[in-house]
């Protein structure tokens, strides 16, 4: 039996493996692209879209890994079933029982996995990815402004200076941003960049006159002012501390049992993590038996109906994760609602599988004839 376990163990790892990397690869792919756009607008450098994909990484991880180990058993199984490998373990009394002592070695594994990464290193990757972000914009928004001529900025803003003086200060400056009904401009004496405490990057403006509206049309309103910050990010990109993803585990359970108003928010966030985890052993147990097919049927019904419901599971906590951060349910329904279902569901398609009985008990339906038991002694 340890030769077995270890013949479709290694099988399974190798296919999840490939699987992993190809999704990986995917994910990577669509986030470097990303990088690549806000790279070209100059909001990030060169070099930091390969340091932001390496931050990006165990995120991408935690996603992929599920599902890798979930088409990774699906896969095995089907091609031990279309070889007759399944027929002759099941002619020798090893069944689909026999496998669930190696499956549950399998997702324990894989939950041990996942937990370091959703847990650890994720939140960490997070949070460095947020400082990062907010040093790459303020470095591009600083670079890219020049003096003498109109910077253009997202949303419309244009900023205008005729020199930069000590400590990056700006000289004689000149802003409208159109996006306010009606438009607004600012005249100013000195003007710089600041970062606010979520990352973003504004303008202080130091000594002189706002206006707001068309000066065709009659001016709405004429303020002067000592000091005078645009509280409207100047850039795309989001910097700060990463929010509550990239809040450290330890410290989320601290504040998930405080006093407070974050504190449904830190328990949804909390809850989360624990339920990504525990979903890898509950995904592998429905995998046995979709994984098990028919030689005429092939395995593209097993592979497809296993898409479905991963789907179908992974919508389903995004939803309860919706509703419990909206107070429509409690944040622990994530751990229980949608879990504690599809374990039926893989413990209901299990039986039906090993007894060779159909999906839906219609009347008069019997086990097919001959039709081997994939029970085991």
């Amino acid at each position: 039996m340890k030769i077995l376990y270890r013949h479709i163990a290694t099988e399974v790892v190798q296919r999840a493996l490939i699987i992993l990397g190809v999704i990986t690869m995917l994910m990577l792919l669509a986030k470097g692209l990303d990088y690549l756009e806000e790279m070209a607008q100059g909001e990030i450098p060169g070099q930091g879209v390969f340091a932001l994909l390496g931050l990006a990484l165990p995120k991408i991880l935690a996603l992929a890994l599920p599902l890798a180990m979930f088409f990774g058993l699906l896969t095995t199984i089907g091609r031990l079933c279309l070889d007759s490998e399944m027929d002759a373990m099941a002619a020798a009394g090893v069944g689909l029982y026999n496998l669930l002592p190696l499956v549950v070695a399998l997702g324990f594994v894989a939950l041990l996995l996942e937990a370091g990464l959703t847990l650890g290193l994720e939140p960490m990757g997070e949070g460095r990815m947020a400082r990062a972000k907010a040093t790459f914009q303020q470095q591009a928004l600083t670079s890219l402004v020049r003096s003498g001529q109109f910077n253009e900025f997202p949303g419309g803003r244009v900023l205008y200076f005729t020199e930069r003086g000590s400590q990056g200060l700006m000289r004689e400056v000149f802003f409208h941003d159109p996006k306010p009904r009606p438009p607004v401009t600012i005249t100013a004496k000195r003007a710089e960049l600041t970062q606010s405490e979520n990352g973003k990057v504004e303008a202080l403006f130091h000594q002189g006159r706002r206006y707001q509206g068309r000066p065709r049309e009659g001016l709405a309103r004429v303020m002067g002012f000592d000091r005078y910050r645009v509280r409207k990010s100047l850039g795309n990109i989001a910097g700060g501390d990463g929010g509550r993803e990239a809040v450290a585990t330890a410290e989320l359970w601290q504040g998930a049992w405080a006093d407070g108003s974050g504190v449904r928010r830190d328990r949804v966030e909390l809850f989360r993590r624990l339920a990504i985890p525990l979903s890898v052993p509950v995904l592998l147990l429905l995998a046995l038996p979709l994984g098990v097919e028919r030689r005429r049927g092939g395995r593209s019904f097993g592979i497809l109906g296993g898409a479905l419901l991963v789907l179908a599971y992974h919508n389903a906590l995004i939803a309860i994760e919706d509703w419990a951060g909206d107070g429509v349910v409690g944040a622990h329904w994530l751990l229980w609602a949608t879990p504690v279902p599809v374990l039926g569901l893989a413990v209901f398609l299990l039986y039906r599988t090993v007894y060779g009985l159909p999906l839906m008990a219609l009347p008069g339906a019997k086990r097919r004839r001959g039709a081997p038991s994939r029970r085991g002694p």
